[in-house]
């Protein structure tokens, strides 16, 4: 399978020559979005090429065109001594500035050198990262097949994927608008063993997106008695505190029901006193929009090393 940077990779280990350096530099800068026009070359197959590749338009000044693809990187100093080189040609072919093709990577400071060195005149530096994010562009896959022997995409999959990216983002739209898959279960924390009760009510988000309209309704097995109903609006914290003293029995069994802009889920929760432990130890699960998936589940290790694994009711 080609490497996701293969086109890179190959401009840069060219070993194709000369003439089909400039053949390609010369579908780079006419390709779509560079601005130039009236490309002319000069003998990409051999001859006297008057100082310059290829003769191009842009706005209505004339610049000509370079193509310098060695293989392997070169030293900055190599580059510019050939960049130098072909910068005659602009003043031989009273041409406004250079198109320089190269397949050398090139910094910013080096970027900033040659244009300097330029000056009067224009210098548009297509260097290898450039050229490479060019010929990636769908429009270019022929051109890479040609000089780079890259397998073209099949148009079908072209629309597939574009498709598909379309309908990623869509969904990730809704998702925003709506919270998506993310859900949120309750746990009970700051244990009083001497007045049976628990100080942190805590609220635990699952999932990148922000939870709207989030309402909360509990329940106590055995007998379903309701016990609390809170509406707790807009939640995208990782984690929400509630401050408060819940009472608790020796042994606690509650389902929460949660609504939000994004569905229903509902969560199991169970609490059994434990002294030698110092606490509630507690098993619980949350179970998906179609009341059968379990999205979230935790147990903790003294809950079974003390009572067991826990039994849910359905």
């Amino acid at each position: 399978m080609d490497r996701f940077d293969e086109t890179w990779q190959r401009l840069r280990q060219w070993t194709a020559g000369q003439a089909q350096a400039e053949a390609l530099a010369a579908q780079i800068v006419a390709s779509q979005g560079e601005g130039f026009t009236r490309l002319d070359p000069s003998h990409p197959h051999g001859g006297p090429d008057g100082a310059m590749d290829a003769e191009l338009l842009r706005d209505g000044d004339k610049f000509v065109m370079a193509a310098y693809f060695p293989r392997g990187q070169k030293d900055f100093s190599q580059i510019r001594k050939k960049f130098k080189a072909d910068l005659a040609g602009v003043a031989t072919n009273a041409a406004t500035g250079i198109a320089f093709v190269t397949n050398q990577e090139l910094k910013l400071s080096e970027r900033s050198a040659l244009k300097k060195l330029a000056q009067p005149h224009a210098a548009e530096l297509y260097h290898l990262d450039r050229i490479s994010s060019i010929l990636d562009r769908p429009e270019m896959s022929g051109v890479r097949e040609q000089f780079l022997g890259i397998p073209q995409i099949p148009a079908a999959d072209i629309v597939a994927e574009v498709q598909r990216s379309a309908q990623e983002v869509t969904q990730r739209l809704e998702s925003v608008q709506t919270g998506g898959d993310t859900f949120c279960y309750a746990m009970l924390y700051d244990f009083s063993l001497t007045r049976n009760i628990a100080r942190q009510f805590v609220f635990i988000k699952v999932g990148e997106f922000t939870l709207y309209d989030l309402r909360m309704r509990m329940v106590q097995f055995p007998g379903q008695r309701e016990i609390m109903e809170v509406n707790l609006g807009e939640h995208n914290d990782p984690a929400r505190f509630e401050i408060l003293e819940f009472a608790l029995p020796e042994r606690l069994y509650v389902r929460v029901f949660f609504s939000a802009r994004n569905g229903a889920w509902h969560q199991d929760l169970q609490l059994i006193k434990s002294e030698e432990d110092g606490f509630w130890p507690a098993a619980t699960r949350v179970i998906g929009r179609n009341g059968r998936d379990v999205l979230f589940s935790h147990i903790d290790n003294e809950f079974v090393k003390r009572f067991g694994a826990p039994e849910w009711s359905y």
